[in-house]
């Protein structure tokens, strides 16, 4: 779906695939933490000159994401900007990754 996406909007063939490993890995992280038999939630918005990306799992604790690992790492070097964070939700809290990737075909 992320690589569609990314097509749709232009980007060049290595941005479609950091695309796709962005949201791979963002959904990783999330699943190690998601209730079991919970719903992983995925949206993807198109913006001005990129594209924006929530992906949100129900939790069991309020504990933040741990911000170590290859998984974040490859995150917070691929987006422009990312965040994440523990909100309540209506049953579960959710754990939530949300970031932006800039559209970068033609930039050197």
């Amino acid at each position: 779906m992320s690589a569609a996406v990314a097509m749709r909007r232009d980007y060049d063939i290595d941005s479609i695939a950091d695309l796709r490993l962005l949201v791979d890995e963002a959904c990783a992280m999330l699943l190690g933490r998601a209730v079991p038999f919970g719903t992983l939630e995925v949206r993807l918005q198109v913006a001005e000159g990129g594209v924006l990306a929530r992906c949100v799992v129900p939790v069991l604790d309020e504990v933040p994401l741990e911000r170590s690992g290859l998984g974040w790492t490859l995150v917070s070097s691929l987006a422009e900007w990312v965040r994440d964070e523990v909100r309540p939700g209506p049953v579960f809290s959710e754990l939530v990754i949300e970031f932006g990737m800039a559209n970068r075909t033609g930039q050197e």
